[in-house]
């Protein structure tokens, strides 16, 4: 055990297996060393372009549904009829699309495009408030987990803004994740 200590603390002996050094041995090109304050300043997303597969590929129309037919054609019918209920409980396991569901929703009630005067389901390109809808940073369109915010105060939060008209979209919507943890 005496051994591996000093070997440790530098005594070099025959036994130690030889570590090359990069900066004096042969054959181990590190190159120029990169700036790093550069590549420090500018952030991950922009130099990377990385983006998670669930978010790059989430749907964004109802169309892009999958597995979700009965629940297009139900709301579609209502759209098509205006008679769009005022709540909407969706419900099943997790990953089926129930947030997805709900933003496309939202988006789908504040769609506003020239020649487009009231909701729609068809979304054809980007409306006025598409993206920021689709980030969930809408200012009409509040979307609360109710997993992590528990208590009674952020409940009268959302009861007291609803008193409220909508500040830019046509509809405010209320997205309620994890509601069955209140």
């Amino acid at each position: 055990m005496t051994d591996s200590v000093e070997n440790l603390a530098g005594d070099e002996s025959e036994d130690a297996p030889h570590v090359p050094d990069p900066a004096t041995e042969p054959g181990f090109d590190l190159g120029d060393d990169p700036a790093p304050a550069a590549a420090a300043a500018e952030p991950a997303s922009e130099t990377s372009g990385y983006q998670v597969l669930a978010r790059k590929y989430r749907p964004r129309v109802f169309e892009d549904l999958v597995g979700q037919e009965a629940m297009v054609r139900t709301l579609k019918n209502a759209f098509e009829t205006n008679r769009v209920a005022h709540a909407f409980m969706l419900t099943g396991v997790r990953g089926v699309g129930k947030t997805t569901t709900a933003r496309i929703l939202a988006r789908a009630l504040n769609y506003e495009k020239p020649g487009v005067d009231g909701p729609t389901i068809h979304m054809d390109g980007l409306g006025v408030h598409c993206e920021a809808i689709m980030e969930s940073r809408h200012v009409d369109v509040m979307e609360m987990d109710a997993a992590s915010r528990t208590g009674i105060d952020d409940i009268r939060e959302i009861i007291d803004s609803v008193r409220y008209l909508p500040v830019s979209a046509r509809y405010k919507v209320y997205i309620i994740d994890e509601v069955h943890m209140l």
